[in-house]
């Protein structure tokens, strides 16, 4: 199958990784070129026209759209945002009615908004309270529109809680491994909420399972089951074999917990799919044990 994937970043590449090795043709369209993928690349921005139309012009079967800014500290509220959201609109836009069979879109579970139950793709209403979760949630309704009576088929997978080999050191999990590690102390502002926590592994093995599988156009990539970070923590100590001191930086604003968690009845699970990793299989792998 012939397919363009858009950015090659912390989950596109483990997307890549998984169709190179199914044998698929791809063509990546990327800022730079990254170590490990083999296979042909473009390189330039999707906000330039000239470029990003020879990738178009290649012809895929299927687009897989990755691209978007996930810069942690400043990624919820950049105003980039509304570019990133503008191109997806236009994509979708350019691909209907011609030989492109199929769009895959990766959204955010923060499209969901503050929940204090499991969400469900095609059933729970969607609520972003940030401009990146709300520029999300804006293209997807333009893209389904777009799609809608043309012969494209539009997949656009909400993913919860990614992790991952060589995850930005900034994100909670390579924080809360390196201060276990060191014995430096560790500093939690949610110790309540429910968090879904999926390996990019799992997403890539969901996008493959999409691309082969009848799914309706809203999914959800997680794995029903939810931790709190003080959770997530215990299970990295019995992992490492160390303990550790952390403390709750300050008091919830919000009394209820937050629940970012798949629903069982969420139609990928419905369709048949089904994570491989848990918790403790991802966090080894990402440990190297």
């Amino acid at each position: 199958m012939k397919i363009l994937v858009i950015g090659n970043g912390f989950i596109g590449a483990s997307i890549i990784n998984r169709l190179e090795n199914e044998g698929h043709e791809l063509l990546i369209f990327s800022k730079s070129k990254k170590d490990g993928i083999q296979s042909k690349h473009i390189i330039g921005s999707i906000f330039d026209e000239s470029e990003f139309s020879k990738a178009l012009l290649w012809g895929p079967e299927v687009i897989i759209h990755s691209a978007w800014i996930t810069t942690h500290g400043i990624y919820e509220g950049d105003p980039s945002n509304y570019a990133y959201s503008q191109f997806t609109a236009d994509l979708a836009k350019s691909v209907a009615g011609t030989d492109v069979s199929h769009l895959i879109i990766l959204g955010t579970c923060g499209e969901y908004g503050l929940r204090s139950e499991a969400s469900t793709a095609g059933i729970t209403n969607l609520n972003p309270i940030n401009t990146y979760a709300q520029q999300k949630a804006q293209a997807f309704v333009s893209a389904r529109n777009s799609l809608h009576e043309s012969n494209t088929r539009l997949s656009w997978v909400r993913v919860f809680q990614p992790y991952g080999p060589n995850q930005d050191k900034n994100r909670l999990l390579p924080y809360l491994i390196e201060n276990i590690r060191s014995e430096k102390q560790i500093y939690l502002r949610d110790t309540s909420s429910v968090l879904d926590w999926i390996s990019i592994r799992d997403i890539a093995s969901a996008i493959s399972w999409i691309l082969d599988h009848d799914t309706p156009d809203e999914l959800d990539a997680g794995t029903t089951i939810g931790y709190t970070n003080v959770e997530l923590l215990q299970h990295l100590e019995v992992k490492l074999g160390l303990t550790s001191k952390w403390v709750q930086t300050e008091v919830q604003s919000t009394p209820s917990r937050i629940v970012s968690v798949v629903g069982k009845e969420s139609p990928l699970f419905l369709s048949g799919w089904r994570p491989d990793d848990d918790l403790d299989s991802g966090l080894k792998w990402v440990l190297g044990l």
